[in-house]
C-alpha cells in the first residue's frame, strides 16, 4: 500500500512543485512572466519551507525551452516539465510543442494564465497586460497537438491533477500535455496537502495480439524477400539490439527509412540502407516498425502481391488527418514487446526459412555498404567547394567515440558509421524548424559526460533564436559544438518548387528564387564569441578537419561552447 505523506508547503504553487519532485520531474524549463510570482516566491522560500523542488533551468525563448525539454528527453529517457507565461509564451511555444506531439515525447507543458480575478483576491490583477493577454481558450491553441488540457483550480486537486498529467503524457503512444495555472490559485494556502509519497507508477505498454504475431511470424518465415523497416523504434535504445537479433536469426533484411534514432547498428550484415525505392520493387513481406510515412504515394508503393503490415503503439497514426497507406496487418503494441514475442514466434518456424534468402540478402547490403564508401572517398579526395557529403566525411574523422550528434539538416548515418543508440538524433517529422540546437542543449544537460554535436544549416540555427541558445550554455555550463551548413538558401523552398515544376520558370531562372534566398549569410561564429565561446567560419575543404578538431578541444578541454561556420555549396 502506499504511503500517504503531508508536504509542508504554505501555499499550493509550493504543493504543486514539491509534488512534481516527488513524482521525479527533476528539472522545470521555464521562460517567466508576471504569473510566476508564487513560483518565484516558492523557491525563494526553500530555506524556510525545506521543499525539495525541481532544478530551475531558466531559458531566454519559449522555443528553447521547450525544445530544451525535448532534448533532454532523448537524453535521459524521463518526462520533463516546461512552464511558459501565459497565452503569449504559449503562443512562442506552439511550434516546439507540435514538434514534440509528432516525436511522442513526453512533457508536461504548463503556463501560467492570466489572473481570473480585477480584484480582491491575492493574485488578482495588478498590470494593465492582464487584461490583454486573457484569452476565452488559451489552450485551445495547441488543443490539436496534446494528449490532454486542464487547469488547476484548488489545493485539493494538484495530487489528482498532477498524476492524471503525468499518466496520460507517458502513456503510449507518449505525448505532451497541457496544464494552466492560475496566479490566484497558485498563491491560496495550502491546508496542509497530503498525497501519495513517491514516484508516480509508468503505465505498462500494450502487449501484441499472440494471433497477430503469430500470422506476422508465418509471413516472415515464408517470404523471399522480407524486409523490416524502421524510423525511430531507436527511441528506446532497448530495441536495437532485438532488431539487430531478429534479422540475423531469421535472415530478414532491415531499412533505415529516414531515421530519426539509431534503430540498429549501420554495419549490420543484413542492413539494406536508407534507400526505400529498391526494396519497395523487391520485398514481398514489408513489416513496417512505427514509421510515420512508409512511402509517399506517387514516388513509389509495395508491389502488388506483397504483404504489407503496419505495428507500433498506433499503427495508423490517428492524430495525422489523413493517410491512407494501405496495410494487410495492423498490430498495435510497443516496438520491444513485439520483437520479443517475435522471436519467439519464428523460432518455431525457422526450418520454413527459405535458406538462400541469407545470401540474397547479405549481398545487396554488401554492395550498399560499399557504394557508402565510395561516396564518402570520393568526397574526400575531391576538390571544389565544401558540400554537405565531405562535411560528412570531416565529422566522421573527428568524431569522438562519447559523440552525440543532434542533427537538423546535413548529418547523415549512413555516412557516420559505427554509431551506438543514443548516438544520433534527428529531425523530427514535423520538420518545425529551430529544433536542432535547443534539443542538443537538453542532451548535454542530460548527459553531462558525453560530447554533443549539433549539426544544423543556416535557416534551422536562426529558427533557434541563437542568441538564447548561446546565452543559455553559458548560464547553464553546456558546451555544445554546433556545425552550421551555411549555403545561404531554404534548401527545402528551392526543391520543392523545382520538383514540382520541373521545366518552370523557377527552374529556368537559373538561380535561387527570392522566397529561398538566405543572403547575405551572417558571421554566425560571432554568436559564440560573444558568450565567450569559440567561434570559426570555413571557407575552403583543407581547413574544416582542423576547425572542427579546434572546436572540440574548445568544448571538451575549456568548457566553452564553439561554432564552426561552414561555407558549404
Amino acid at each position: 500500500m502506499a504511503r500517504t505523506r503531508r508536504f509542508a508547503a504554505g501555499t499550493v504553487a509550493e504543493a504543486y512543485l514539491a509534488l512534481l519532485k516527488n513524482r521525479g520531474i527533476g528539472r522545470l524549463f521555464v521562460n517567466a512572466g508576471t504569473d510566476f510570482a508564487p513560483i518565484v516566491e516558492a523557491y525563494a522560500r526553500r530555506p524556510v519551507s525545506g521543499l525539495d523542488l525541481p532544478e530551475i533551468v531558466v531559458c531566454a525563448h519559449e522555443n528553447l525551452a521547450v525544445s530544451m525539454a525535448h532534448g533532454a528527453h532523448l537524453g535521459d529517457g524521463r518526462p520533463q516539465a516546461v512552464m511558459l507565461h501565459t497565452s503569449v509564451g504559449t503562443a512562442n511555444a506552439v511550434c516546439g510543442v507540435l514538434t514534440a506531439a509528432r516525436s511522442r515525447v513526453p512533457l508536461l507543458v504548463t503556463a501560467g494564465r492570466t489572473p481570473l480575478f480585477e480584484d480582491g483576491a491575492p493574485g488578482a490583477r495588478d498590470a494593465g497586460i492582464h487584461w490583454a493577454q486573457e484569452m476565452y481558450d488559451q489552450a485551445g491553441m495547441l488543443r490539436e497537438f496534446v494528449k490532454w488540457d486542464y487547469e488547476l483550480r484548488d489545493a485539493v486537486q494538484v495530487e489528482t491533477v498532477v498524476d492524471r498529467a503525468l499518466d496520460v503524457a507517458r502513456t503510449q503512444p507518449a505525448g505532451p500535455v497541457y496544464l494552466t495555472l492560475p496566479r490566484e490559485v497558485l498563491a491560496r494556502p495550502a491546508n496542509g496537502v497530503e498525497a501519495r509519497d513517491g514516484p508516480a507508477a509508468v503505465p505498462v505498454p500494450a502487449s501484441p495480439d499472440p494471433d497477430a504475431v503469430d500470422r506476422l511470424a508465418a509471413h516472415l518465415a515464408g517470404a523471399r524477400h522480407p524486409v523490416v523497416v524502421t524510423a525511430s523504434t531507436g527511441a528506446d535504445p532497448r530495441t536495437a539490439p532485438l532488431l539487430d537479433e531478429l534479422c540475423r536469426r531469421f535472415s530478414i533484411g532491415v531499412l533505415e527509412h529516414k531515421p530519426r534514432y539509431v534503430n540498429v547498428p549501420s554495419g549490420h550484415p543484413l542492413h539494406l540502407g536508407y534507400d526505400l525505392g529498391p526494396v519497395l520493387a523487391e520485398a514481398d513481406v514489408l513489416c513496417f516498425l512505427d514509421v510515420d510515412v512508409p512511402w509517399t504515394p506517387g514516388s513509389g508503393e509495395p508491389r502488388d502481391d506483397a504483404i504489407v503490415v503496419q505495428c507500433g503503439p498506433d499503427p495508423h497514426f490517428g492524430a495525422y488527418p489523413i493517410r491512407g497507406h494501405r496495410s494487410d496487418l495492423s498490430i498495435t503494441t510497443d516496438t520491444r514487446g513485439l520483437l520479443t514475442t517475435l522471436l519467439s514466434a519464428l523460432d518455431d518456424r525457422a526450418a520454413a526459412i527459405d535458406p538462400d534468402r541469407r545470401a540474397r540478402l547479405a549481398g545487396t547490403a554488401r554492395r550498399n555498404r560499399e557504394r557508402r564508401r565510395e561516396t564518402l572517398a570520393t568526397a574526400a579526395l575531391s576538390g571544389g567547394p565544401i558540400d554537405k557529403t565531405f562535411m560528412n566525411w570531416a565529422l566522421g574523422e573527428v568524431r569522438p567515440d562519447d559523440g552525440v550528434i543532434v542533427n537538423e539538416y546535413w548529418a547523415r548515418p549512413e555516412f557516420l558509421g559505427g554509431l551506438a543508440p543514443g548516438a544520433y538524433f534527428n529531425s523530427p517529422p514535423a520538420g518545425g524548424l529551430g529544433w536542432g540546437l535547443p534539443a542538443a542543449l537538453g542532451v548535454r544537460l542530460a548527459r553531462p559526460d558525453r560530447t554533443v554535436i549539433a549539426t544544423v544549416g543556416d535557416g534551422s540555427y536562426m529558427f533557434a533564436n541563437p542568441a538564447a541558445c548561446h546565452h543559455a550554455m553559458r548560464a547553464h555550463g553546456l558546451p555544445v559544438l554546433t556545425v552550421i551548413a551555411a549555403n545561404g538558401r531554404w534548401a527545402a523552398v528551392e526543391n520543392s518548387a523545382l520538383t514540382m515544376y520541373p521545366g518552370g520558370h523557377a527552374a529556368a531562372a537559373g538561380e535561387i528564387s527570392a522566397f529561398a534566398c538566405l543572403e547575405p549569410v551572417p558571421a554566425f561564429e560571432k554568436y559564440a564569441e560573444a558568450s565567450g565561446g569559440h567561434g570559426e567560419r570555413v571557407t575552403e575543404r583543407a581547413g574544416l578537419v582542423p576547425a572542427l578538431r579546434r572546436g572540440l578541444r574548445a568544448v571538451r578541454d575549456e568548457g566553452r561552447p564553439a561554432v564552426i561556420n561552414v561555407h558549404c555549396a
